[in-house]
């Protein structure tokens, strides 16, 4: 097998025909590699170009992705950046050093330009469809058809800034869902966000006739839905793809991610390595035909909350069945779903507070923790456990959410069910783990949620392998209690 050092996004050859029938796929440096050859451009050219554009927010993760022979030196780069580029320039981050860059993210931009709406309005703006029967109004058919295939819109700003011939995004794919059913599950994400700012404010806003987003779900499943969240991880890619065109009219798609260093050690003494997970709380709602899907996340797009599940459905990163998605606990309905589903209210409330009254880039995105913090927030506060590495959120950041939250429980304006739900908040914020510095002692716990947090099947070698030597260490570790 390919040694994660020689190149840590090489696919495995053999996982598509058996895992995705009839998709093509070509590992991100080959793809650069070759398109590049195609073009006549040299490395050297290409990274120039990539210097220029890189001064679009837009391509900071793709600073992070790129193969260690293809990144920019910090001379390249714009003053601001050059702090990042050094470290991303000598090998692959870790949690440390991941959660170092996140805090200092506010001071790597200027700050937002006047008018952009703060987290706060962002979660708060009113939704078009304000019950379940104006989103039901929204045509499922009339855009186009499930499943159908894209031909792609016309290369992005970036890719025709950089030349070359690989696409920027993915073509020939398909979304699982129609746009009105698209279109659908956004506007019911909002209606969600907008229920939950009840909490600040004095304008409460209704949704059939409910004040509260557990109390309109549980409307909904007295009228006959199903209702059911589910903590979910995925190999994140920061809204990223790219597609490389093959001779015969086709696409071959590329799949990215970001490897990381661990901080742990596998049983041979050599560090693990890892792909970065996106997570979220993934809720579904449906009846007969009809099904509504959202995710609840802290995201780039600059606020704590809820989003549609609208994701381009990739197979090799976010298919539901086969296995690229990892699911993690039990199913959480009924009652736990309503105390889920306040907690949620709660967590966006301290979140977006706190980015708003500190002017945070993107809503306190990476600042306030990463998607998998909020995923880990919650299993945290239900279960008692946390299954989800790594975990980033500590130091002074952590000790601010938390002051937040005091404050919101001694000013006593909260109902009781959100009380409850921000005291669980504070208990799990205190008990959660760190990952920024792991000792021997928590190392075995840490690993068994590193293991938990990758991918069941995954065309990347590396995420085969780290699964192997997880599985080699754990009967290790079994063999040495007997």
């Amino acid at each position: 097998m390919l040694l994660a050092a020689d190149d840590p996004l090489a696919i495995d050859p053999g996982w598509a025909p058996t895992h995705a029938p009839g998709l093509s796929l070509t590992a991100f440096e080959t793809a650069l590699e070759t398109t590049l050859l195609r073009s006549g451009l040299s490395r050297e050219e290409w990274i120039k170009r990539l210097a220029v554009a890189a001064q679009k927010r837009v391509l900071l993760p793709l600073l992070w992705l790129l193969p260690r022979g293809w990144r920019l030196a910090p001379a390249q780069l714009p003053p601001q950046l050059h702090t990042l580029a050094g470290v991303l320039e000598r090998g692959l981050l870790n949690p440390l050093l991941l959660a170092a860059l996140a805090d200092d993210l506010p001071h790597l931009f200027p700050p937002a330009a006047p008018g952009t709406p703060s987290a706060l309005e962002l979660w708060g703006a009113k939704p078009d469809c304000a019950s379940i029967a104006a989103l039901l109004q929204i045509d499922p058919t009339g855009q186009d058809s499930g499943g159908g295939a894209i031909t792609g819109p016309p290369p992005s700003d970036l890719g025709r800034g950089l030349g070359g011939g690989l696409v920027w995004e993915n073509r020939g794919l398909s979304f699982a869902q129609t746009a009105a059913e698209r279109l659908r599950n956004s506007q019911a994400a909002q209606l969600l966000n907008r229920l939950g700012a009840n909490l600040h404010g004095h304008d409460p806003w209704l949704a059939d006739g409910c004040t509260r987003t557990a109390s309109w779900v549980q409307a909904l499943v007295g009228q006959g839905w199903s209702a059911r969240a589910r903590l979910r991880c995925s190999v994140a890619s920061f809204g990223l793809g790219a597609a490389m065109p093959t001779g015969a009219g086709g696409w071959s798609q590329v799949p990215l991610a970001l490897p990381i260093r661990t901080g742990l050690l596998a049983a041979d003494g050599t560090e693990l390595q890892a792909l970065l997970p996106h997570s979220a709380l993934e809720l579904e709602l449906g009846q007969g035909p009809i099904e509504l899907r959202l995710q609840y996340y802290q995201g780039t797009e600059g606020l704590c909350g809820w989003a549609g599940l609208n994701d381009l459905h990739r197979p090799w990163q976010n298919d539901r069945s086969n296995g690229t998605v990892r699911y993690l606990g039990e199913p959480i309905e009924g009652e736990r779903l309503v105390e889920a589903l306040d907690l949620c209210d709660v967590i966006a409330l301290v979140h977006n507070l706190e980015a708003s009254d500190r002017q945070l880039l993107r809503g306190g995105y990476g600042t306030l923790g990463f998607c998998i913090d909020t995923s880990a927030l919650i299993q945290q506060a239900l279960e008692g456990r946390c299954q989800l590495f790594p975990v980033l959120l500590g130091g002074l950041w952590r000790a601010r959410l938390h002051r937040r939250a005091e404050r919101l429980a001694v000013e006593g304006s909260l109902p009781e069910a959100h009380r409850l739900a921000l005291e669980r908040y504070r208990i799990a914020l205190a008990a959660l783990p760190l990952d920024l510095s792991i000792t021997e002692a928590d190392g075995e716990a840490a690993r068994q949620r590193l293991r938990a947090s990758q991918p069941a099947t995954s065309p990347f070698l590396l995420v085969q392998r780290l699964q192997q030597q997880l599985q080699a260490g754990a009967v290790d570790s079994r063999s040495a209690t007997t």
